[in-house]
């Protein structure tokens, strides 16, 4: 007489369940987890060690002394970390387009291509429970390393706007602070997923999501500074803020609207453009800027130029709106793959 069969308990299917996919998960994307572990690795060490080295020659260096050894060594070291900083940075924004194209796209695509999802779905598990459970696994790992790039980068804008005198709010250091890259990896991550999902081939995958990554960029560049309605203030007339004394005094985090060419302010309160002032004798004079310029200027009555900005204190509610439109784009992507599976499922 042959024993009863047993039923495994229903936790006990589902650690078995898990461990399943988990094991699925590594044989299958072991290599680019791996991959993708010792690049972040590497990067965070080497932000650290840059970072390091650049505070403490700023340290070494404020005060107008330092302003006045425009050959310093330091001065010198400090320029070079923060031209080593910039191309950092510029390597952690593009991050998120590399991991849309060979971590998210190919996760369906190449399944699509080497027709593996027909053997994948007809097992116990179900094709949402294998999609999402995948899922999870690569979330888990893409987000922590993510999330361990995007502290360093808090850092490491700061000391190029120290060093830079750059606003936070312009193009790299933005994307590149208030938590971005951690948003923008699990968007664009997610939004590689559904692309894959939806054309089933790798190579056109990727294409598009570069594209997209591309375009995104570009046109976030123009609408940035239009997310909120600016404000206005009148700048006196003088020498750019920040000539001369300490160099690494803290500046504002502005993101000026005006591109250099805001209009000037007489001093009866009107407002005259930039190109008709520009246009008068005042505009010819060779030092551009200099205490010529300005005080030919004062002669003409010109008091001032009205400025129109996003000011410094707007910067969170800017990284805010972003990320939310990041997450936006996971939470679309992630429906939009949950609806293709669940499509080419019924249709299989």
């Amino acid at each position: 007489m042959s024993a009863p069969t047993t039923t495994p308990p229903p936790a006990a299917a589902r650690d078995n369940l898990w461990r399943g996919i988990l094991w699925l998960t590594w044989r299958q994307h072991r290599t680019v987890l791996i991959g993708a572990t010792a690049v972040t690795a590497a990067l965070l060490v080497w932000m650290a060690v840059n970072a390091s080295d650049l505070q403490s020659a700023i340290d070494l260096c404020h005060g107008p002394d330092c302003a006045k050894a425009v050959a310093d060594e330091r001065l010198a070291r400090i320029r070079d970390g923060a031209d080593i900083a910039g191309y950092q940075l510029s390597l952690v924004v593009f991050l998120p387009a590399m991991l849309g194209m060979f971590i998210g796209a190919p996760l369906l695509a190449r399944e699509y291509e080497q027709r593996t999802l027909m053997l994948a779905w007809s097992q116990d598990i179900t094709p949402l429970r294998w999609l999402f459970g995948k899922l999870a696994v690569l979330g888990t790992v893409i987000g922590g390393l993510a999330a361990a790039l995007a502290g360093e980068c808090q850092h490491v804008t700061q000391l190029v706007h120290l060093a830079d005198r750059r606003s936070l709010f312009e193009g790299t250091l933005f994307q590149a602070g208030g938590w971005m890259p951690l948003t923008l990896g699990l968007g664009w991550g997610m939004f590689g997923v559904a692309v894959g999902a939806a054309l089933r081939r790798v190579l056109p995958s990727l294409v598009v999501v570069l594209s997209a990554f591309g375009g995104r960029t570009t046109l976030m560049e123009q609408l940035r500074p239009h997310l909120m309605d600016p404000v206005t203030r009148t700048v006196p007339l003088g020498p750019d803020r920040g000539a001369g004394g300490d160099p690494f005094a803290a500046v504002p985090n502005e993101l000026v609207l005006d591109g250099g060419k805001a209009p000037f302010v007489d001093a009866a309160g009107q407002v005259h453009p930039y190109s008709e002032v520009m246009s008068h004798a005042c505009g010819s004079i060779p030092d551009g800027r200099g205490d010529a310029f300005f005080s030919c200027l004062k002669q003409q009555g010109y008091v001032g130029m009205q400025q129109s900005l996003q000011p410094e204190g707007r910067l969170g509610t800017f990284h805010l709106i972003e990320n939310g439109i990041n997450l936006t784009l996971f939470v679309v992507s992630l429906a939009v793959t949950w609806w293709l599976v669940r499509r080419g499922r019924a249709a299989a």
